[in-house]
């Protein structure tokens, strides 16, 4: 924040005194709900609907997707990329304190 870097040139011990005051309280982060409609059956080990998810949703769900022009291929590298640009947002905030 601009504040803090004004507060800090002028207040001797500022970031240690920052570090020690109490910040805001945080919300608890919600639980991520699995919305997937389909589960690895341990038995056979081969992909089945989940329990209580209609047949007609689940071709819905099919219908979307081939609607995207997306191929699975895509949807990896598009997971792989998220996943590397939230680790280097992560490390640059780790790096601002």
């Amino acid at each position: 924040m601009r504040l803090d870097g004004l507060a800090g040139a002028g207040i001797p011990y500022y970031s240690m005194m920052k570090k020690a005051m109490p910040g805001p309280t945080q919300q608890p982060k919600k639980k991520f709900k699995n919305h997937r409609l389909t589960e690895i059956d341990p038995k056979t080990k081969k992909p089945r609907l989940k329990q209580g998810i209609n047949v007609n949703r689940a071709v819905e769900v099919l219908y979307m997707f081939e609607n995207t022009d997306v191929m699975p291929y895509q949807i990896e590298e598009m997971k792989t990329t998220i996943a590397n640009l939230q680790a280097r947002v992560k490390k640059l905030e780790d790096w601002q304190e």
